[in-house]
């Protein structure tokens, strides 16, 4: 029998493979660089086109474009070629990222970015299930687990290299750079086989607007929870508008012909669970990244380009769990020992988190951080093998890029709710400590402490170490639920899909896994 990948076609030679696979990996480092990029050099954006109003909508506009554009992309990928689909997106990403650098008003970088956003979406949302055509099927574990590595580690280079270009060059480059780099992505994917089998679909359009709403009411209600308040009018209506949505997006995928997403895709037990436990894992990567930068620099005294490297530990732990987390599955199995376990280091690494002062070493709030990095790593990338392995090639493209979404939202929920607590408890803090002091001269620029009189200064950095810690104590309790959540995956049922799925050219029956020792679950 023929070798082939997990997305069916045949397995190509080793050279091809790497070829191709870097080129992917290269246009999933765009997507993942291009947000915490332009997050470092905002300030400089906003100094030169001034309307410090929309800055939110920098970010918003642009992560909004791709969430509703994720399984959009999905689905185009498995009717007419992921490969075909996802060189569309790249020049899309590319084309928006021109208009960007060439953007002479506020108003027009949020246009621009809406349409990199959409790139954006068919990039996240197709690079794994690429992924999965190109690699041996018995192989898929161990490469998801080298995606890891860009993972993590643009998640350190974005905020250096945005500081580098504002220092040096200018702002407008965190835009510009996308171009060779989407060139070269490009020439690589020349060389990636066509998809084994397409299917002759339609796309379900009113799924998809269903789908568009509901996501950008919730992306709009977080954002603006978090400074109107939740209990503001326009936010209770945005969330509304989109459990509303979400229902008749439901219903939607129920009768229509052709639906965007599926229902089979989550009908089954592992894959909904292991897509809600990235959800989870995508909370917690995100607010590792972001918030111990700001203890690192309002208590440590770190310089931002410095606090930055700082998160270097975070991400190398991650992607070396990820590696670990790969191998392990593909030798052994431990398809959900695995994440579980990582679980457990996402809860104990917000519970130290969730215990730090003032006093507390910069040393050891990044060895807290890289506690949870190990979760981070052994969770995602496991659980994303498992949902593809349980998905049938025809639906690889959508079943993927609903994993990415419900990562991506992850993210916006984690970082719009621990947002919204550490505002809240900053200005508490600040006022028992410091009545009268203005929080928000400090909230933006949490390197203002430094400059402050010894006494404000001392008590400000208690404020910001107490308001951080009441913020990463708020994860803890959703690291538990995603534990609970991995628990409920059905062992059992996960070896037998593995099983089923796996090629064997030739040789003996597969090995014994460590699922398989464990009791049936029903």
């Amino acid at each position: 029998m023929t070798a082939t990948t997990a997305g069916g076609t045949p397995v190509m030679s080793g050279r091809r493979v790497a070829v191709v696979f870097a080129g992917i990996l290269l246009g999933a480092t765009l997507s993942g660089l291009d947000a915490s990029i332009v997050a470092t050099a905002a300030p400089t954006v906003i100094a030169e086109l001034g309307q410090l109003s929309l800055l939110p909508w920098l970010t918003t506009s642009y992560l909004l474009a791709q969430v509703a554009t994720m399984a959009v992309f999905g689905k185009l990928g498995d009717i007419h070629g992921r490969r075909r689909v996802f060189a569309i997106a790249l020049i899309v990403f590319m084309i928006g990222s021109v208009l960007c650098g060439l953007s002479t008003s506020m108003p027009m970088l949020i246009g621009s970015r809406v349409l990199q956003g959409v790139g954006a979406g068919g990039i996240t949302g197709l690079a794994m299930a690429l992924v999965a055509d190109l690699v041996p099927a018995d192989r898929l574990g161990r490469y998801l687990g080298y995606t890891g590595l860009v993972f993590a580690g643009t998640s350190v280079m974005g905020p250096f290299a945005g500081g580098l270009f504002v220092d040096n060059l200018s702002w407008r480059w965190a835009f510009f750079v996308n171009i060779p780099s989407g060139l070269l992505c490009l020439v690589a994917l020349a060389f990636q086989p066509e998809q084994a089998r397409r299917v002759a679909h339609r796309i379900d359009v009113a799924g998809a607007l269903l789908l568009a709403a509901s996501v950008g009411a919730l992306l709009l209600a977080l954002t603006q929870g978090e400074t109107t308040g939740w209990g503001a009018p326009s936010t209770v209506v945005l969330l509304l508008g989109s459990v509303v949505t979400g229902g008749l997006f439901v219903l939607r995928q129920r009768v229509a012909v052709e639906p965007l997403l599926p229902l089979r895709i989550l009908g089954n037990r592992v894959s909904s669970l292991s897509t809600l436990a990235n959800l989870v894992a995508g909370f917690g990567f995100t607010i590792g990244i972001i918030y111990p930068p700001l203890f690192f620099q309002a208590v440590g005294g770190v310089q931002a380009a410095e606090s930055g490297l700082l998160l270097a530990p975070f991400a190398f732990t991650t992607a070396m769990a990820t590696l670990v987390a790969g191998q392990v599955t593909d030798r052994v199995g431990g398809h959900k020992i695995v994440p579980l376990i990582g679980m457990g280091f996402l809860t104990a690494g917000y519970a130290l988190l969730g215990t730090i002062e003032a006093s507390t070493s910069v040393v050891t709030v990044t060895g807290f951080a890289m506690v949870a990095g190990v979760g981070v790593g052994l969770v995602m990338q496991t659980l994303l093998f498992v949902v593809q392995r349980a998905t049938p090639a025809d639906d690889m493209g959508v079943a993927t890029s609903t994993v990415m979404l419900a990562r991506v939202l992850g993210s916006a929920i984690g970082v719009a709710v621990v947002g919204g607590v550490f505002t809240s408890r900053l200005a508490e803090e600040v006022t028992v400590r410091l009545p009268g002091f203005p929080a928000s001269e400090i909230q933006g620029d949490p390197q203002r402490v430094a400059a402050l009189a010894d006494a404000a200064r001392v008590q400000l950095q208690d404020a910001f170490a107490a308001a951080l810690a009441g913020s990463f104590r708020v994860a803890v309790p959703v690291m538990l639920f995603g534990m609970v959540v991995v628990a409920f995956i059905p062992a059992a049922r996960v070896v037998a899909l593995l099983r089923d799925r796996s090629v064997v050219v030739s040789g003996p029956e597969p090995a014994e896994t460590l699922e398989s020792r464990l009791p049936p679950v029903p």
